[in-house]
């Protein structure tokens, strides 16, 4: 059995200055998102006005979306209160900022973004998607040192024992990191192997709806019901879900681009690059099809001509001038 060491959630002191594990943490799952966003942007070619644009889009949404998780907390408190106390604390939900964050997100897309930069919102949006398990797989890890968000009672051998408990509960925080890792790992590999532009987004949302959905049957720190049998995570889950699917309908069906409107791209970024520059990806691929057999051909018909004209030059002459026969 393991048992948690309670001074791994207070990192270091200097003075009166307390660095807790938990919030250094996050700290540094966000850097390193941020630092991810940066480097797709280049290898992407996203325009340096669009990543202008959304960088500060994401540092005000990221604002947002703290304000809204200790919201949701101080929402589940109250509810588990029976409706009695409400009031905001140092406790945060990751749902809640994650809806806050990304509403936000969308609203200051919709009403401040134009043009081209409009356009680029689908792009930017999955560009974005592997930093979001990234920074929430970082985040899950300073979870498990501030002793939330953990799991059932156990006895598991894998199982732990936090401050104040008497009994040891599974460690589901560090579950979930090791998901959100294994997330990021698979929208990489399907962003560098496949160049796709509009499936990390959705596979995000709709494996980490299911997971979330899944993992609460596996959580210990009750936090009240919006629906009765289904913890408040779970009914926000399904609801990520269906945004997953709207998603893919949307796109896969109508064949059209949040704030793109109808484009037909191939799904990948180099059509969606042709897209960009107002060239039709068919007719290009056609083009580029036409071009090649058109060389192949002139390539054909210059080397024919050159072996029969070897070949006259290879004849012996006959006595006279003209040629053997």
């Amino acid at each position: 059995m393991c048992y948690y060491l309670g001074m791994h959630k207070i990192l270091f002191k200097i003075g009166k200055l307390t660095v807790y594990t938990y919030g250094f943490l996050i700290a540094i799952g966000l850097v390193c998102a941020i630092v991810l966003f940066y480097f797709l942007s280049k290898k992407f070619k996203l325009s340096e006005k669009s990543f202008n644009f959304y960088s500060t889009s994401v540092i005000i949404s990221i604002v947002i979306g703290f304000l809204f998780a200790n919201l949701y907390q101080a929402i589940y408190d109250w509810i588990e209160s029976g409706f009695k106390e409400f009031g905001f604390n140092s406790s945060m939900t990751f749902m809640g900022g994650l809806i806050g964050g990304v509403a936000a997100f969308i609203i200051i897309t919709a009403v401040f973004a134009k043009g081209d930069t409009r356009k680029d919102f689908w792009k930017t949006a999955n560009l974005m998607a592997p930093c979001i398990p990234l920074a929430h797989g970082f985040g899950r890890i300073g979870c498990f040192f501030a002793g939330c968000c953990y799991g059932k009672a156990s006895v598991s051998p894998i199982a732990v024992k936090f401050p104040g408990m008497s009994y040891s509960v599974l460690p589901t925080q560090l579950f979930e990191a090791v998901f959100l890792f294994v997330l990021f790992g698979v929208l990489m590999f399907m962003l560098f192997k496949f160049k796709r532009i509009d499936l990390q987004l959705i596979v995000y949302l709709g494996s980490y709806a299911i997971w979330r959905f899944i993992i609460e049957y596996f959580r210990g720190d009750h936090r009240g019901e919006f629906i009765p049998g289904m913890s408040p995570s779970q009914a926000q889950s399904i609801l990520m879900l269906l945004v997953a699917g709207a998603l893919a309908f949307y796109i896969f069906y109508f064949d059209r681009i949040p704030f793109c409107g109808k484009l037909k791209i191939g799904r990948s970024f180099k059509e969606y690059a042709l897209a960009e520059r107002g060239v039709n990806a068919d007719a290009a691929v056609a083009e580029q099809s036409v071009s090649g057999e058109a060389e192949i051909t002139e390539k054909a018909d210059g080397s024919e001509e050159t072996d029969t004209a070897n070949e006259v030059q290879e004849q012996p002459k006959a006595p006279d001038g003209g040629l053997t026969q």
